[in-house]
């Protein structure tokens, strides 16, 4: 059940919460936080009490919130079980599909008393996706891999990531649907991703990721890696789903676009 009045002691527990609860301008009242959530540079000052798979329940209560925000699928199963035990009313900030992202702002607008700055960053986010869909989404396909995690290999196969793809014009060459993978992050293997040939690869990097730990020079046979057609980007503009994600698709867009220019 969720609180009536506007929430004035929220803990933000992942980093796209922090983000999302600043856009709408209610940043400012969030109580503690937990590792990674470092954007705007104030959220910098925020206290931590854990991270994704631990938090410091205790440091939590004696806080006293009256909201406590946070993306479910991001959480430990457990730690968001015991979340649930401490009486705070939570919401679920996460998003299955970028078309979510607005709806949660507006969402966490109404439950501030935020809602009318958080409808107008809603709408230009609506506007701006939008605008990139229609510029890329319809073009001539372009074979992407997009490496979550470069040892062990991570890729995506389902959700918002392989969305963005999409919507860029791209073909994820570990889509779900067509490769049957049931999982949003399965481990892959170099030799799948030759078989596959993409022409781009993707690398977002973030908490002190080694990109090194998978050398691509290494398989020149690889279209990507023949035409140095690999992209290494901030991961935290497209990894999280707070109003900084159409960052993180645009320059997707572009490196793709960039990629179906080439002779």
């Amino acid at each position: 059940m969720l609180a009536l009045a506007a929430p004035e002691r929220i803990v933000a527990l992942t980093p796209h919460s922090v983000e999302m609860l600043y856009a709408i301008g209610a940043g400012e009242r969030i109580v503690a936080t937990v590792s990674y959530a470092d954007y705007p540079e104030a959220a910098k000052a925020i206290p931590r009490v854990g991270r994704h798979d631990h938090l410091d329940l205790e440091q939590i209560m004696l806080l006293k919130p009256d909201l406590i925000v946070l993306g479910v699928n991001d959480t430990a199963a457990q730690l968001y079980q015991q979340l649930q035990l401490l009486g705070v009313p939570i919401v679920d900030s996460g998003v299955d599909a970028i078309d979510e992202v607005p709806d949660r702002l507006e969402t966490l607008g109404e439950l501030t008393g935020n809602a009318s700055q958080a409808k107008q960053v809603a709408a230009e986010f609506r506007h701006q996706l939008k605008a990139l869909r229609s510029r890329y989404r319809h073009q001539s396909p372009v074979p992407v891999f997009l490496q979550v995690f470069p040892e062990p290999l991570i890729t995506t196969a389902n959700g918002w990531l392989s969305q963005i793809i999409s919507d860029c014009g791209g073909d994820n060459v570990f889509d779900g649907a067509e490769n049957g993978m049931t999982s949003e992050y399965p481990q892959i293997s170099v030799e799948q991703v030759l078989v596959r040939q993409p022409q781009l690869i993707i690398r977002p990097h973030h908490g002190g990721m080694d990109l090194d730990a998978m050398d691509w020079s290494r398989w020149p046979e690889i279209p990507a890696v023949a035409g140095n057609h690999i992209l290494d980007m901030d991961g935290d503009t497209l990894n999280r789903t707070g109003p900084r994600v159409l960052i993180g698709m645009a320059q997707v867009c572009q490196a793709i676009d960039d990629v179906r220019g080439q002779p």
